[in-house]
């Protein structure tokens, strides 16, 4: 299969990649860094600037797939620069494929990135995927905005299918890394009372994910998180007991980090408890289903 890639030099399209070409895939990359070339025989990189609305259209060219993971990153001090580059940066990206696709009248089949961050944050509700209790908070605002730009594909008569990524936890970057490093020497903590939910998936599932939704045109929104989501509280006691350290620190005051992350703070004190029904339905198999494992197969791959 022939499939377009964006965000490829990210955390998660970084190991899709790997996986994709490993599986006999042919990429093509679409990236705003220049120069960037790539000796693998099975990878051709194109570029593009999302923000000029400008593409080289030879990156469609015999495409039978796009996977769309591109946009700034959403963990960064929400002023109103970032904000509006967390924003376009996704809003621009998609309508440009978009408006590629249009022009090659292509009948694709398309995979774009979402987060759980479109549930209203709560700490008894479960989340399917037709559920519409959404978040009007600047990162409910971000994903409810990208998945309206996402679906226009379907006027083209493409599948879509939008993935609302949780917690991706990896050794190689996001969030288990800074989790994990304090927890080693028993100053690991939890935000506030630590109750709050966290749906979280391992970055080997999550590829595995993508490439089920890609190989069996699973159309549609997909909770791509793990089937056990768990509490915040737990989440760190499970690392430190892995890791074999000891756990004491209470919980961090919100308004404390409220000072050190501004407005960013809520997205380490939000509940939102999100269940993969559609992979579950699908009978993906998940390699890592539940945390112990998880957390353990991070810890040993790092040492």
């Amino acid at each position: 299969m022939q499939i377009l890639v964006t965000g490829a030099t990210g955390l998660i399209g970084t190991q899709l990649h790997n996986h994709l070409i490993s599986n006999g895939h042919s990429l093509n990359i679409l990236t705003t860094r220049t120069p960037w070339q790539t000796d693998d025989p099975q990878t051709r990189v194109f570029q593009w600037s999302p923000q000029n609305m400008q593409i080289d259209h030879r990156a469609l060219e015999g495409v039978d797939a796009i996977i769309n993971l591109a946009g700034a990153k959403i963990n960064q001090r929400w002023t109103s620069k970032n904000k509006r580059s967390i924003l376009t940066s996704r809003i621009l990206s998609t309508r440009l494929l978009f408006e590629a696709v249009k022009q090659t009248r292509q009948k694709l089949h398309v995979i774009n990135a979402s987060a759980i961050g479109i549930y209203a944050s709560d700490f008894q509700k479960q989340y399917f995927e037709e559920d519409t209790s959404f978040s009007f908070d600047f990162d409910g605002e971000v994903v409810r905005k990208w998945e309206e730009e996402a679906k226009q594909f379907e006027k083209l008569s493409c599948k879509i299918t939008i993935l609302r990524i949780g917690l991706v936890l990896s050794n190689k970057g996001g969030a288990f890394v800074p989790l994990s490093l304090p927890t080693r020497w028993g100053l690991g903590a939890w935000f506030g009372s630590g109750k709050q939910w966290q749906s979280w998936i391992h970055i080997d599932d999550l590829v595995g994910v993508i490439d089920y939704c890609l190989q069996n045109q699973l159309e549609g929104y997909v909770n791509a998180t793990a089937p056990n989501p768990v509490r915040q509280r737990d989440l760190i006691q499970t690392i430190a007991k892995v890791i074999g350290s000891t756990q004491f620190l209470p919980g961090i005051p919100k308004f404390l980090m409220s000072l050190t992350m501004g407005k960013m703070h809520k997205l380490v004190y939000d509940s939102i408890y999100a269940k993969p029904e559609r992979m579950l339905d699908s009978k993906y198999s998940y390699q890592f289903p539940k945390l112990y494992s998880c957390v353990e197969d991070l810890i040993v791959k790092n040492r």
